[in-house]
């Protein structure tokens, strides 16, 4: 069984037992977790593609890598 079954089993418990004001704090602290939880998987992401873009950059400056070239240059008619 996952973890997070184990987990919800006795959140249910406290659900079921608790008044209108225990569960909505139960209810907006899930919400809390979770939006916590999507803010930081954000910013996970947000790091790495700056993290991924600081190293193209870098790259780009590297005097060891040459500046892109056309090899070949060709023109088609679109077709009638």
């Amino acid at each position: 069984m996952p973890a997070n079954v184990d987990n919800l089993e006795p959140w249910l418990d406290r659900f079921e037992r608790s008044g209108t004001v225990g569960r909505a704090v139960l209810l907006g602290s899930g919400a809390v977790r979770l939006a916590a939880g999507l803010i930081d998987r954000a910013l996970d992401r947000a790091a790495t593609i700056v993290v991924d873009s600081q190293d193209a950059f870098r790259k780009e400056l590297d005097p060891n890598v040459s500046d892109a070239r056309i090899l070949e240059e060709t023109h088609e008619r679109p077709p009638r």
